[in-house]
């Protein structure tokens, strides 16, 4: 049995605390969310850890992840590190971890320090229309952002995306950071960026608007291909998910 930790640096001061997460993760700290993969809170030292668990890999992503790919954990460790970089926020990674077996990967870890917010993106099913304006708007602009520094987070979905309200607007973080790209973005990668949003054509046309003005890139594209983007993915989710009906228009 080998384990691997990497830590950031700032957090050296809990180096022997994170050594031990395997041990006692199953049996202490809070759980927040528990499904394919569980997230469990944890406090130490005046620090309010997050720690995800991925969900065992089968058997051939053991081998793909111990030789060939790095593991989700890693790979949002130096995702979340390089975001920061290009000044995006993310909830401060602080450690990844990895247990081998017979050289084959059997658990994995990602802590990061648990920010405070004041929602997600989810949250735009719950309110009206006019309530979403602003927050839409500058999801939008963030989104604009994220694609003009080339970073594509490959599973963009409202519960993937944090923020804070503020005086001068909105503040946004990115979670669930092991699927991203980083590199030049086709036209069509940056418009399929807002296929997972649930939204009216009226509220995606403006999205477009918005979107293409930012990047100073063809409108008219813009306000067809984001929206067929949207329908296309929403098409293939209820032919996979045929129980699950949704108000789509």
């Amino acid at each position: 049995m080998k384990q691997i930790v990497k830590i950031n640096p700032k957090y050296k001061n809990i180096n022997s605390f994170i050594q031990f997460v395997p041990r006692i993760f199953s049996e202490n700290g809070e759980t927040i969310h528990h499904a394919r993969n569980t997230i469990k809170l944890f406090r130490i030292n005046g620090l309010l850890l997050n720690i995800k668990c991925f969900q065992k890999p089968n058997i051939i992503n053991r081998f793909v992840y111990r030789y060939i790919r790095a593991s989700k954990a890693e790979r949002s460790f130096r995702h979340a590190l390089y975001i920061q970089q290009q000044g995006i926020d993310t909830p401060d990674p602080v450690a990844y971890i990895e247990i081998h077996d017979k050289g084959i990967l059997t658990e994995s870890y990602y802590i990061s320090i648990h920010q405070t917010v004041d929602g997600r993106m989810e949250k735009i099913y719950e309110q009206s229309k006019q309530e979403n304006q602003e927050l839409i708007h500058a999801f939008t602009l963030f989104t604009a952002d994220l694609h003009r520094k080339g970073i594509l987070h490959k599973d963009y979905s409202p519960g993937n995306i944090l923020y804070r309200k503020q005086e001068n607007g909105y503040h946004f973080y990115l979670v669930d950071l092991n699927r991203m790209k980083f590199r030049k973005l086709s036209f069509i990668e940056k418009c399929q960026s807002f296929a997972r949003f649930r939204l009216d054509t009226d509220i995606l046309y403006s999205i477009a608007d918005t979107y293409s003005k930012a990047l100073e890139i063809n409108e008219k594209a813009c306000r067809k291909l984001i929206p067929f983007c949207n329908k296309i993915f929403w098409k293939k989710y209820e032919y996979r998910h045929p129980e699950i009906k949704l108000a789509h228009k």
